[in-house]
């Protein structure tokens, strides 16, 4: 996220113009035999969103957070003035969706998963402050939510044990005002990151990390809209851990969600980059990248081209494993998943012992009915075996 259609900052010579609307209103199309595969895929997993006991205990996962808005609004003004309804539009649909109380939600699946690292995306930074109508300009704001804070704070009040381990931004807009109601306008900013969420309460000879690391990706979309441009640069994290004595690199990402081009550009980066490693790789991201239903996306497939193993594949072969995405504000009663671009790939001497969903289903919701995130979590159980 956000899904919007734009021009680019770019590695390579020429890429597409402007693309399709985002990919969660593809679940309006959905065959009703597509649906079918996904309550066979629930069904395949017993739903009970937990991990097996495998030959090793090393358990990571990635999670999309879901920063609370696709900016559908935003990407289809066309004059300042509807940009400006779709900005107050926008925090309208993020406060909806209970940023604190997903939070806890989450923590409540991590949990569940117990993995030593997370990585997490879409953990945004929203505030909010007056607008000079003399002026027509933004003051200060004030944070509403932060939710990679409401997170770690929902983590520790379940009395689970994790550190950032590493957090880069992404994307950042200004304050931009904003229209809610006729006469009440304000100023909305917001800032996205990415994250790396590490264990504090393993046996060090058990499992430890360092040298954290993170990165923007030179490929990024610059969105146009009637008031200017706004970048929407995409980020990495790592860490070096190790399990039991043996090391590994474990990476987390977020790819771009909308030009083919610059997503596929971002993955050689990240292979020629953070991977570049003699290290095992784990890559743990919500890479906007689509592995399942069939055709997969082109980002996907240089990946399994580099040699690297898509670990619900390699377990769950005949399984499509959807991750994404239920409804923009988080309250479909029944679960939408429709695709699964949420992945952890390996490289080299790694092997997936086991491998789950979380948060996908109606036990998982907030008290209000909200799922935790659009998408679901994926955590896996792993062995290095160098």
């Amino acid at each position: 996220m956000p899904r919007l259609q734009g021009t680019t900052r770019s590695t390579a010579d020429s890429h597409p113009g402007s693309l399709g609307i985002a990919r969660k209103r593809w679940i309006l199309t959905l065959s009703g035999s597509m649906l079918l595969a996904a309550l066979l895929s629930a069904a395949a997993l017993g739903q009970s969103e937990s991990l097996g006991i495998g030959n090793g205990d090393l358990r990571i996962m990635t999670y999309n957070a879901n920063e609370g808005t696709d900016f559908l609004e935003v990407q289809t003004a066309t004059d300042p003035q509807q940009f400006l309804i779709a900005v107050g539009q926008t925090i309208v649909q993020v406060r909806a969706t209970n940023p604190p109380a997903r939070m806890k939600a989450l923590a409540k699946q991590i949990i569940a998963a117990s993995p030593a690292l997370v990585s997490i995306q879409e953990v945004d930074q929203w505030s909010t402050g007056q607008l000079d109508l003399a002026t027509f300009t933004c003051g200060a704001t004030t944070q509403e939510f932060d939710m990679l804070r409401e997170l770690q704070d929902a983590l520790a009040g379940l009395g689970a044990h994790y550190a950032i381990a590493k957090q880069e931004q992404q994307y950042a807009f200004p304050p931009i005002p904003g229209l809610i109601l006729p006469g009440t306008f304000l100023c909305v900013q917001v800032v996205n990151n990415v994250a790396i969420l590490a264990r504090t309460d393993l046996d060090a000879s058990k499992f430890s990390w360092s040298n954290p690391q993170s990165g923007q990706y030179s490929s990024a979309l610059i969105f146009p809209t009637p008031v200017g441009l706004l970048p929407l640069p995409r980020a990495w994290v790592s860490v070096d851990a190790t399990s039991h004595g043996r090391n590994f690199r474990f990476i987390g990402t977020h790819l771009e969600s909308v030009d083919p081009v610059i997503r596929q550009q971002q993955g050689t980066e990240l292979r020629i980059g953070p991977a570049n490693t003699t290290l095992p790789v784990v890559i743990a991201m919500d890479s906007n990248a689509q592995a399942a239903p069939a055709p997969p996306d082109t980002t996907y497939l240089d990946f399994r081209a580099a040699g690297y193993t898509d670990v619900w594949s390699h377990l769950f072969p005949s399984t499509m494993g959807f991750t994404c995405c239920q409804a923009q504000l988080d309250n479909n009663p029944i679960s939408q998943l429709y695709q699964r671009i949420d992945l952890i790939l390996t490289l080299g001497k790694v092997q997936g012992q086991n491998i789950q969903l979380f948060g996908a289903t109606q036990a998982s919701k907030t008290p209000d009915g909200l799922w935790p995130s659009d998408h679901a979590g994926v955590a896996s159980q792993l062995l290095i075996t160098q």
